[in-house]
């Protein structure tokens, strides 16, 4: 039974260590992620998919403002842009986007810094399914619609053929223009892939507090509300002038028969 038992553990303990190898191959290829530790090697597998890839960073240092000159002289070296800056109390974020062809030559500018990197994950989404798909669908109601056009150049059609037409065209366009929305979307997601990098300041450097990041919240709230406020001020003044002309109208009107009436009393009397 000992020796049973002995088999038994031999054999669970070799699956896990089996899994735990095949778990950490996949996480270094298309879909998965490459941690802080791990090195520069080459990101971008240029095999045809449609393949969106995000890199984000977590960097620390003292001078951290000379390092984010550094990256943006780099970015615009390589032809990318800025897409975001989030400016906060004790922290800066900034998405990058640079196109996929350049963008291991951005990361392995990043890594080179020593002591820069705190924090690094890598991840990718194979999207060439959905991409396909999409691509097949815009072909069926592309040819759809041009069979539908055509079929309204046809002289024997009745007012009911024509308007059934049109309903059936109007459909595939709304759809159509779904689609090509769609396939933008992906195309600028592969094409320039993203890069997210949150700055600290390594003397200043304090963890967001709950209350930090509560007072943050309410600031951006009440900037909302001053923007709902500011929009809503000319309907508001309009409105007003509106109101103002239409209490005016009902005490004049209730004045002239307030004294039509007193009129007529006295005619009566006479």
């Amino acid at each position: 039974m000992k020796k049973v038992f002995t088999f038994f553990l031999i054999l669970m303990l070799s699956i896990c260590l089996v899994a735990c190898g095949k778990q950490k191959a996949i996480n270094n290829h298309v879909g998965g992620k490459i941690d802080a530790d791990s090195d520069s090697a080459k990101i971008v597998i240029d095999d045809g998919r449609k393949i969106i890839y995000t890199v984000d960073y977590t960097l620390k240092a003292k001078d951290i403002k000379s390092y984010e000159k550094k990256i943006d002289n780099k970015l615009n070296e390589l032809e990318g842009y800025i897409e975001r800056l989030e400016t906060r109390t004790y922290y800066s974020i900034c998405t990058y986007r640079v196109h996929k062809a350049k963008l291991d030559e951005f990361v392995k500018y990043i890594d080179s810094f020593d002591g820069l990197v705190n924090d690094k994950t890598v991840k990718s989404e194979d999207v060439s399914t959905s991409y396909n798909e999409k691509e097949a669908r815009k072909e069926v109601l592309e040819a759809s619609r041009a069979t539908y056009v055509a079929m309204l150049s046809k002289d024997d059609l009745t007012i009911s053929d024509i308007i059934a037409l049109n309903d059936k065209i109007e459909k595939i366009d709304v759809e159509l223009k779904q689609i090509y929305l769609d396939l933008d979307t992906y195309d600028s997601l592969i094409d320039y892939s993203t890069v997210s990098i949150t700055y600290y300041e390594e003397s200043e450097y304090k963890e967001p507090s709950f209350m930090d990041t509560y007072l943050d919240y309410i600031g951006d709230f009440f900037i909302t509300i001053g923007k709902v406020i500011l929009y809503l001020l000319p309907v508001a003044f309009i409105g007003g002038i509106a109101a103002i002309i239409t209490v005016a109208s009902i005490k004049h009107h209730k004045n002239k028969n307030r004294k039509n009436k007193e009129t007529n009393n006295k005619e009566n009397k006479e």
